[in-house]
């Protein structure tokens, strides 16, 4: 029997500020910006959704919800909505 030995875990290596971005420091990365801008919200209000009416299948309603949210933001609705998915 094999025994598995923990392995070292090495400590981080210090940062060379010359190599750290300001944007990335200052506001967070490009990559955060969007997903804040585009898609947390939206996603937040899933979630809360999906805790609130607890259905039977959170995954899809949550999808269908965010579904939902694309077509009315495409369609220029307003996006502050909770409104629900069809439960299944």
């Amino acid at each position: 029997m094999d025994i598995e030995q923990p392995t070292k875990q090495e400590s981080p290596q210090p940062l060379d500020p010359d190599r750290i971005e300001i944007s990335e420091t200052i506001g967070g990365s490009q990559t955060r910006k969007y997903l804040n801008k585009h898609v947390t919200p939206a996603l937040l209000r899933g979630m809360r959704l999906v805790a609130k009416n607890q259905p039977d299948d959170p995954l899809q309603f949550l999808g269908e919800y965010l579904i939902q949210q694309s077509q009315q933001t495409r369609e220029g609705a307003v996006t502050d909505s909770e409104t629900l998915p069809d439960a299944k």
